[in-house]
């Protein structure tokens, strides 16, 4: 199935499409700082990788229109829509590493004793908690589905080892937004080794 084909099919508003959207444009911002802020790190090296980090957020929503009917949660829901579907211009190990970004962008963290990512060569395991640990910040600095948070800078303390996010607006003013963020950023802070933290305008 095309790229486009699963966002008509299974985002059907115009807000669910704009969060989508959203989550992808900060998801690759927070990429591109992290490939700035560690130049040598490997584990952000992977054949695609915007690509795979771009489709991974403009799906990672696609199973929630189905979750209240099938009682499932839209992650697991939307991780077996893209496996079953196939997207048409990836591979299947790419298709997988996108579904299991979807599965992993909430809830459980990447875990051996899962069977398709405990399936996946080191390589894909890597790409997949990358990608998932950058979708989970992206989605809750979207939380509310606003598309407030704009303008995306990573700041590193390399004394601390520390990372700031500060996305340019001011979470006074987006309730929700920052508790959201430290539920969601326990991989990332896994993932990279490091702390990071919500500045506040």
């Amino acid at each position: 199935m095309k790229l486009e084909e699963f966002l008509k099919n299974y985002l059907t508003s115009k807000n669910d499409l704009e969060h989508a959207t959203h989550t992808k444009d900060t998801s690759l911002e927070i990429y591109s700082n992290l490939k700035k802020i560690f130049p040598n790190n490997h584990i952000l090296d992977f054949e695609n990788a915007e690509k795979l980090i771009s489709y991974s957020a403009l799906l990672h929503d696609i199973g929630t229109n189905l979750s209240i009917s099938l009682l499932k949660p839209h992650n697991k829901i939307g991780a077996k829509l893209i496996l079953e579907n196939k997207i048409d211009d990836l591979t299947i190990e790419q298709t997988k590493i996108v579904a299991l970004s979807v599965r992993y962008h909430r809830g459980s963290k990447p875990k051996e004793k899962h069977r398709l990512f405990g399936s996946l060569n080191q390589k894909d395991k890597n790409a997949v908690k990358v990608v998932s640990s950058i979708l989970r910040l992206a989605d809750s600095l979207d939380c509310n589905h606003l598309q407030s948070a704009q303008n995306i800078v990573l700041m590193y303390d390399f004394n601390k080892a520390v990372l700031t996010l500060n996305p340019q607006v001011n979470i006074i003013f987006n309730k929700g937004i920052k508790r959201v963020f430290d539920k969601k950023k326990a991989l990332f802070e896994e993932v990279f080794k490091t702390k990071i933290y919500l500045e506040n305008d």
